[in-house]
């Protein structure tokens, strides 16, 4: 290794001073330019990816503050019903069908919830669905998630279970 510090000293030491600074000019902005590349590209691209996931939140959030009256309204009209009769699937798959619902998964756990899965949903049929879901047959939301995907429309997971659990 001292070789080669030894012979690029001795090279760096037979440039004229004009060369030298140069070299160094040249040496800095080529550190400059992979600072831009390899640092400040990558967090602009994280600043502009995060404030548009803001943007998104922010949307999906007024939008479900816009229907939220509208869930009211859904959940004074509902009746409500005796002792379930039905399993917890056959409940939810059936008012899903009654509402234009294409569940895309349902799975059951262990302590009796049921995990929904719905892809590109009217966000209206699904707030009508969970009213339904709750004022009728007394399955309750334990867990949410709520994508917008266009407008009016969204993908969700649901956690339902049944009133005591």
């Amino acid at each position: 290794m001292s070789a080669i510090g030894t012979s690029l000293g001795a090279w760096w030491t037979g440039l004229t001073l004009r060369e030298q600074i140069m070299l160094g000019l040249a040496a800095g902005l080529v550190i400059i330019l992979l600072g831009m590349v390899l640092i400040v590209r990558p967090l602009a691209a994280a600043h502009d990816r995060a404030r548009d996931d803001y943007a998104a939140s922010m949307r999906l959030y007024r939008s479900v503050e816009a229907h939220a009256e509208t869930v009211q309204r859904l959940a004074a009209e509902q009746p409500v019903s005796a002792a379930p009769t039905q399993s917890l699937r056959a409940v939810v798959g059936s008012l899903a069908l009654q509402h234009d619902l294409a569940l895309a998964r349902m799975v059951p756990g262990e302590d009796g919830r049921l995990t929904v899965n719905l892809d590109n949903a009217d966000t209206t049929a699904v707030l009508a669905w969970l009213v339904a879901l709750e004022q009728r047959h007394g399955i309750q939301l334990g867990a949410s998630t709520l994508d917008r995907e266009a407008d009016g429309f969204v993908s969700a997971s649901f956690v339902l279970s049944r009133g005591g659990r």
